[in-house]
């Protein structure tokens, strides 16, 4: 039984309450003329008929019968049928019938002024004239010249018959059949809060008035009761919102406002094409900006006119600056409000709110539906589901209840046990794409009350408020990135397959094992990381050029969905890429390396270790100092980019207004910075340095002034020197260092006489193969060389491989021979490699060759070096790859995510900038310590000797 009465209860709010949206309104927020009025059912001025015998009413807000008709009913349309009396006759005072004019009098001069205007005898017989009565002292007539006033009640004993009227707390006397007895229970004055209800004494006191005259059709009181119902947050069982549909029930026709939608028109409302409107992101047009206006209400039910602008929702002072909404930009801001903000100020009012555009020189404004997260039906809250076919738009709202204005009897304010106030605002905007691009749909404001409770209000303590504004629209990116990630992400893993398979060939192991498949994911940690970086910059671009640069809205400010994707893209990015450096120069500071000594003695007696050793030590150490070179300055390259982005201004790019600003101007004074811009400007700005820095660097320094790597390949030749490096068990590099002069060890003339004749071709070529000057290669060795090799080098006593000379200034005695031994085991492994070099090895040989095509492309070997070596020509400077020069790609795209990282974490590009550098020096202090380590341990040199 008792979900039958709700479902009634339900039903008929639906039917009374909640009607269909109006169409467009062609209308005007200006006054209206003298002789028209503002029609409140279709927001625009209009005339009264006179040939219907009306006129304005004198608060111009409806038509009255003119001061010679009488009322005689009501027409279809729910306007005044007003009925013309004769020339000798004036309408009587509640203007139901005619009545004849007394004695030498017109219609201009009737009865004194201290007489009031009788029609009726005592009984209520219609008299034939008007009669003039004097008032007695002490009383004057009312407005309408009606009665004597003395007492509020409309009787001539002054008192209100009990047995048919009732006595109103507003001191009103009106039938008792007006008000049926379930009107007047408890909860029909009851206001819920959060933690309870409570009944209001502006309900007990202004309710039952309300409706008794909202029945009478005086459109004041349906707005009131219509407000009282909004205070309740529209609870349909009881209270003002119930009395609405029993008006809406009842015989008496009355034309209720309309406040609320019906639930079937939820699903359409938003897809409708009503709004005609094109709108163009073109600065200072018109078509630019989305102007919101409300339709202002007091909470006695006057209407107060339009306020324009979102200033009505401008609780913080930050916001005074909302009129108009800079379309496809978003907007969002908090502050702390504070009881007193609103007491001191405000009155309790109510908006209905309105798009308002102008089309073919017309004005039109359009109703915005509202979402209450505070509606509630029973225990639930449904406007607060993503479920459109529960929710309950409503079209009025008010910002903040003012106590005093509900504390009717008391003339001083008293301290309010609770009080609602707006919490949130959300203005939702949908745009439309493809061929209806530049309209938008039905606008969505949601909101959300909260509450001060009477310890707030004692300690004027503060809360949040919020409010924000949002542009949608539907999109592909989230598709076209996941495609985008599919693609490169499976690339990606078939390239890391590629490399593993190499990595396993050029260290002699077997294609599949545990170790080739914990490769494989090592590599692939790098290539991912480039992926995701990559995929997440572009879409980031993506988004920020079109937004920049469009005039017709193709792509919105990038949603929430895409800052979160673009966080968590580079967060995930960055232990990646730090991995792979990781693994990177964990291999370059643990290669196999040996300087081979072309040098002979000069002299018959001499031995070997006769040779001068300075020039070992002299290309040691300028291999030393080339391990941290690199094709660009990364303190440079910050520099830069922190100058371009802060000095130059081009972080304000980054705001989410359609133009590029370099200097704040009032309109981006007020706009905030957007993440994904942010992200999208640092990549731009960083690449953009670094394309023109490597560009100089290439194309001129190295080209005209100084190229470290060719630096490093002429001194080999000066020092009749050659690097052998193993970066592999049978993978590597090979520099030819050998003189072609046959020896170096001689004076500055000599020397420079040698470099005279080499410039005059007057010599052999410095290269390898005869008649070559290809000096660089990188090799495959056999199995058997590497054996030999790593067996010299492992049968070296570890004292002897430590062996320094500061050992000797301590007097160890325990090396003391060390030096004799380290010597011999270097001459050794030197003629040992000098002799593969030479071809003198019978069963150790190697050819030289150029590379096939599909080796040079997926840098592979396809040939087999297991019984002999393989040198292949490279471009000059393979041998690069065990440094960070030939790694630049690697340390760039490294540094890019530290940047970025830091960036979108912090929010602040010197500090990323700072934070870069500092890793980058760190790194490369870590590296050249390392490497020198692992040079004199491997090269068998003096680590003292090294710079």
């Amino acid at each position: 039984m008792l979900i039958l009465i709700l479902l009634y209860f339900n039903r008929c709010f639906s039917e009374i309450v909640k009607r269909d949206p109006p169409d467009l309104f062609n209308g005007s927020d200006k006054s209206c003329a003298s002789n028209e009025y503002f029609n409140i059912k279709n927001l625009r001025c209009s005339t009264c008929d006179p040939s219907k015998n009306l006129t304005v009413s004198a608060l111009h807000d409806s038509c009255v019968c003119n001061n010679r008709s009488i009322f005689n009913g009501w027409d279809p349309n729910g306007y005044r049928l007003c009925l013309r009396c004769k020339d000798n006759e004036i309408p009587s005072l509640d203007k139901s019938f005619c009545i004849g004019l007394p004695n030498n009098s017109s219609p201009n001069t009737i009865c004194g002024d201290n007489n009031i205007i009788v029609d009726r005898y005592a009984n209520g017989t219609k008299m034939k004239a008007i009669n003039c009565i004097r008032c007695v002292s002490g009383t004057v007539p009312n407005q309408d010249r009606s009665k004597c006033i003395k007492c509020s009640y409309p009787f001539e004993n002054c008192l209100c018959p009990i047995e048919t009227h009732i006595i109103l707390p507003s001191n009103e006397c009106i039938p008792s059949k007006k008000l049926p007895d379930w009107t007047k229970v408890t909860e029909m004055f009851e206001i819920e809060y959060e933690e309870s209800k409570r009944e209001s004494k502006l309900m007990r006191y202004k309710l039952h008035s309300a409706y008794y005259w909202c029945q009478m059709k005086q459109f004041q009181s349906c707005q009131l009761l219509s407000n009282l119902c909004v205070l309740t947050m529209y609870q349909e069982l009881t209270g003002p919102c119930r009395l609405l549909k029993d008006i809406k029930t009842s015989k008496y026709n009355v034309p209720l406002p309309w406040i609320a939608y019906n639930e079937k028109d939820v699903q359409n409302i938003f897809n409708e094409d009503k709004i005609k409107k094109k709108f163009r992101l073109v600065k200072d047009s018109e078509d630019s900006y989305v102007q919101i206006v409300f339709s202002k209400w007091s909470l006695n039910g006057t209407w107060q006119g339009f306020v324009n602008g979102m200033k009505v929702l401008a609780v913080c002072k930050e916001m005074e600056f909302l009129t108009d909404l800079r379309f496809t930009v978003d907007y969002e801001n908090k502050c702390a409000v504070s009881p007193q903000d609103f007491l001191s100020e405000r009155t309790t009012e109510f908006y209905d709110i309105y798009l308002k555009y102008r089309l073919s020189n017309e004005t039109y404004i359009y109703p915005i539906p509202i979402l209450n997260l505070n509606y509630k039906i029973g225990n639930k809250f449904p406007n607060k589901y993503g479920d459109k076919s529960q929710w309950q738009l409503t079209h009025r709202m008010f910002v903040f209840e003012n106590p005093n204005d509900f504390n009717i009897e008391a003339k001083t304010n008293i301290a309010p046990t609770t009080i609602r106030y707006l919490k949130s605002a959300a203005l939702s905007i949908r745009v439309k794409k493809g061929p209806e691009e530049g309209l938008i749909n039905t606008p969505l404001l949601i909101l959300s009350y909260g509450e001060f409770n009477k310890e707030d209000v004692q300690n004027n303590r503060k809360k949040t408020f919020s409010f924000k504004v949002q542009f949608s629209m539907k999109s592909n990116v989230k598709r076209n990135m996941d495609i985008g990630l599919g693609i490169l992400c499976s690339a990606s893993v078939i390239w890391s397959l590629i490399r593993a398979w190499a990595y396993t060939r050029r260290s002699g192991q077997r294609p599949i094992d545990l170790i080739a498949v914990l490769h494989v994911c090592i590599i692939a940690c790098g290539h991912l990381a480039n992926v995701f970086f990559f995929v997440i910059s572009i879409t980031a671009l993506h988004a920020f050029v079109y937004y920049k640069w469009q005039a017709v809205a193709h792509v919105l400010l990038p949603s929430a969905r895409l800052q979160y994707l673009v966080r968590t893209y580079v967060i995930v990015s960055f232990p990646l890429k730090a991995f792979e450096i990781f693994v990177l120069i964990w291999h370059h500071v643990t290669v196999d390396i040996f300087l081979i000594d072309w040098e002979q003695p000069r002299a018959q007696k001499q031995t070997i270790f006769d040779v001068s050793a300075w020039r070992t030590y002299f290309v040691a150490n300028k291999w030393g100092e080339i391990q941290t070179v690199r094709k660009t300055s990364v303190l440079l390259q910050l520099c830069l980019v922190v100058f371009v982005l802060k000095v130059c201004g081009l972080e304000h790019w980054s705001l989410n207004i359609p133009e590029l600003h370099t200097s704040p101007n009032h309109e981006a004074k007020h706009a905030s910075e957007d993440r994904v811009f942010r992200f999208a400007l640092s990549v731009v700005v960083y690449v953009g340095v670094y394309l023109i820095q490597w560009i100089l660097f290439s194309g001129i320094y190295e080209r005209y002034i100084k190229n470290s790597i060719q630096e490093f390949v002429d001194i080999c030749s000066l020092a009749n020197i050659s690097l052998f490096v193993l970066a592999l068990e049978n993978y590597g590099f090979y520099v030819h260092g050998r003189s072609a002069h046959g020896f170096s060890d001689t004076d500055m003339a000599t020397l420079r006489k040698q470099l005279r004749r080499e410039e005059e071709d007057l010599v052999r070529h410095r290269g390898l193969v005869p008649e070559s000057d290809h000096q660089t290669f990188q090799i495959l060795i056999p199995t058997k060389l590497r054996g030999i090799y790593k067996s010299l080098l492992t049968n070296l006593p570890h004292e002897l491989s430590r062996f320094n000379i500061t050992n000797l200034k301590k007097g160890n005695k325990s090396v003391s021979g060390s030096g004799d031994h380290t010597m011999q085991a270097y001459v050794t492994v030197n003629r040992f490699l000098a002799a593969f070099i030479e071809h003198a090895l019978k069963d150790l040989d190697y050819e030289v060759r150029d590379r096939l095509f599909i080796e040079a492309l997926l840098d592979i070997e396809l040939h087999d070096s297991k019984v002999k070596g393989i040198f292949f020509n490279d471009n000059g400077h393979s041998f690069d790859n065990v440094l960070y020069y030939g790694n630049e790609l690697s340390l760039f795209t490294f540094n890019l995510i530290f940047f970025c990282f830091v960036e979108i974490i912090a929010q602040n590009y010197l500090l990323a900038a700072i934070l870069t550098g500092l890793c980058d020096e760190a790194i490369a202090r870590i590296r050249k310590y390392c490497s020198r380590k692992n040079f004199a341990k491997k090269a068998l040199i003096d680590e003292n000797f090294l710079l």
